[in-house]
């Protein structure tokens, strides 16, 4: 379980080959990526229960 600590997205990474092209190894994250594993299923019964 990883987890980015000072919460920024990364940016997209690219590789520059031997022969001069460029190649993405990792694309830009989105706040879509960044909320994907939060589970707020239920939350409200959590906190709001008499």
């Amino acid at each position: 379980m990883a987890y980015n600590y000072n919460g920024k997205l990364r940016s997209a990474e690219l590789l520059l080959c031997e022969d001069g092209s460029v190649k993405m190894i990792r694309r830009a994250e989105t706040p879509a990526d960044y909320f994907a594993t939060f589970d707020f299923c239920n939350i409200l019964d959590k906190y709001l229960k008499p």
